[in-house]
């Protein structure tokens, strides 16, 4: 049975005018989030009533417009460029880019990117191709990864551990859905290892803990016992587009 279509819900927070995304899931407690550009995101069990829902809006009220004005003050990244010379990340590095023309080719050697196309002047068409190398670099990295990682958690059952899904995602890292399906961000492999490997024990426990609750995060600890600095340094990297097409 598919969930409820996400319900809009609008109200007022201190003066300001705020739309907030109610999706109802099979779930036993409410989950609160401000995605990285400012969506509000509320999740709530399938059976809680619609009326109660503000309440707990208003109820984290300070919380919500202490995360909207974090996020007023937190500078956008820069525009990507393509051009000769310019730094493309991959794995938490940057390497330089060199343009050549010819049949579209992308390669990572150890001086940098060697980006091959018809028009190496069209920054659409070097975005285009290095955005298909992200894509295949995602699809061949993430899901052996959260496999390996998964190996480590002795209270995860293997049949639990669904293929997961690597796509382009707005404003996430990556998600788990009440049925089990982890959804991974492909911009992943442009952060470091380690937070990578964050991210992906991030969305292992929620196959136990559904929520973020205290629960939740004693066992976050106990698998990644820094993650409150994997987490600040994660915040600084809001999720992007590999490129820009």
């Amino acid at each position: 049975m598919s969930e409820p279509a996400p319900v809009e819900l609008a109200f007022e927070l201190e003066g300001r005018q705020i739309t907030c995304r109610v999706l109802r899931a099979r779930r036993r407690t409410y989950a609160l989030r401000v995605s990285a550009d400012g969506g509000l995101e509320l999740r709530v069990p399938q059976r809680l009533a619609a009326h109660r829902w503000p309440g707990l809006l208003v109820r984290h009220r300070r919380w919500i417009v202490g995360q909207l004005e974090r996020l007023a003050q937190t500078p956008p990244p820069p525009p990507a460029t393509f051009g000769p010379g310019s730094r493309q990340r991959f794995l938490g590095q940057a390497h330089p880019l060199r343009l050549t023309q010819g049949r579209t080719q992308v390669a990572l050697t150890d001086v940098g990117f060697s980006v091959r196309v018809r028009a190496p002047e069209t920054p659409s068409l070097v975005a285009r191709a290095l955005d298909g190398w992200y894509r295949s670099q995602a699809q061949a990295l993430l899901p052996p990864r959260l496999s390996v990682l998964a190996e480590t958690l002795p209270w995860l059952r293997r049949p639990t551990v669904k293929a997961p899904r690597v796509v382009r995602l707005r404003s996430r890292w990556g998600s788990c859905a009440s049925d089990g399906r982890i959804t991974l961000n492909l911009g992943l492999v442009l952060l470091a290892p380690d937070l990578i490997d964050y991210v992906l024990l991030h969305e292992l426990c929620h196959l136990r803990e559904m929520n973020h609750g205290p629960r939740f995060y004693a066992l976050l600890a106990a698998v990644v016992p820094d993650f409150r600095e994997r987490q600040a340094v994660l915040r600084a990297e809001r999720p992007w587009h590999p490129t820009s097409i």
